[in-house]
């Protein structure tokens, strides 16, 4: 509990972007009362170790089980719990056993609270970004070898 209540405050000082730095904000699309959040963009960064990831919460809330390209969100800081899928090709042989060991063991500690300040009008694009140098046994077990991130913001009106 210590853990999550840590990383929920980390994360609630800015979401991490895929560039390391904040872009420039996104102007939503005029007129929107909603924003959204996906995990279903179609093509990820994978050449920046961003890969895919599944948004299993939203502020608490289950997300509904058949696949949606994106989920309407009220404006404002929202707390998204995410589990990776990071390509298994992309990983040395010994990280895909550990990896694979972690998740059937730790269950809920396989899953990330994320927070992300939405904005009106605008489409969030989450990932998980592959922490290279923290492929050792014990940042496995940790959970640490990935963080998630927004890898992409755009204009969408929503209504």
């Amino acid at each position: 509990m210590l853990r999550h209540i840590l990383a929920t405050s980390i994360l609630l000082a800015g979401h991490a972007h895929a560039s390391g730095n904040p872009p420039a904000p996104v102007v939503g699309a005029a007129g929107s009362t909603c924003g959204y959040v996906t995990d279903q963009r179609a093509t990820i960064p994978k050449s920046q170790d961003i890969f895919p990831v599944e948004i299993t919460r939203i502020d608490g809330r289950s997300t509904p089980l058949d696949a949606r390209n994106r989920h309407s969100v009220q404006p404002g800081e929202r707390v998204l719990t995410v589990t990776d899928h990071i390509d298994p090709h992309r990983l040395p042989g010994a990280a895909v056993s550990q990896i694979a060991k972690m998740k059937r063991l730790e269950l809920q500690r396989a899953y990330k609270p994320f927070t992300v300040k939405v904005e009106p009008g605008v489409s969030y694009a989450i990932g998980a970004r592959l922490l290279r140098d923290r492929l050792d046994a014990q940042s496995i077990r940790d959970n640490a070898y990935w963080e998630p991130v927004v890898w992409e913001e755009r204009a969408e009106p929503c209504p």
